[in-house]
Formats: C-alpha cells, structure tokens, sequence
C-alpha cells in the first residue's frame, strides 16, 4: 500500500510543544565521518621544451621499458635531488602535508 504524502495541516503536530523550547532541547554532538579531507593544493605543470629527437629516445626507452615517459622523467628528479643531496620526492610531499 503506498503511504499518505504529509499534509501541511500536519505540520503543528511536528513541531515541539511548548515545554521543549529550543533552548532546553539539547543538540546532539557532531561528530565527523568519513575519511580526511585532502590538501587542496593542485600540482602545478611545469612545461619544458624537449628536443624532437630527444623525445624521440625517451619514447623508445618507455616503450622498450613499459612505462610512460613521466615515469622516465620522475626518475630523472629523483636522481638530480638525490646528487644534490636533497630528500626524495616522496619525502618532501609527506613535509610538505605536515605544514
């Protein structure tokens, strides 16, 4: 059987009695569901130019390797970071996310 859809006259039925003022109803505590919220930070590009051969080359070593290009170009920051003697990639997001 479908149910009646609420009448507006039914509206002061809802609607505490005089006894249960708003100020004596008590709020229930919130409490928050879900997981974190994410950084808003979106990644910023960083466009540089590379030499039509040179992406030739990088193209034959994703293929040959499996990978994609950015994977390629990854590796190259974690190696220049890890000459200079600078943490990983991975390292200056976690102290990054910390601040």
């Amino acid at each position: 059987m479908s149910r009646r859809a609420p009448s507006i006259f039914d509206a002061d039925t809802m609607l505490p009695s005089a006894d249960e003022s708003p100020e004596t109803l008590e709020a229930a505590p919130v409490r928050k569901v879900g997981r974190p919220a994410r950084s808003t930070a979106k990644p910023k590009p960083t466009p540089f130019y590379i030499h039509p051969a040179v992406k030739e080359v990088l193209r034959d070593i994703s293929y040959h390797k499996r990978v994609k290009e950015h994977d390629l170009f990854v590796q190259g920051l974690e190696y220049v970071l890890k000459k200079n003697s600078y943490p990983t990639i991975a390292e200056i997001i976690a102290n990054a996310e910390k601040l």
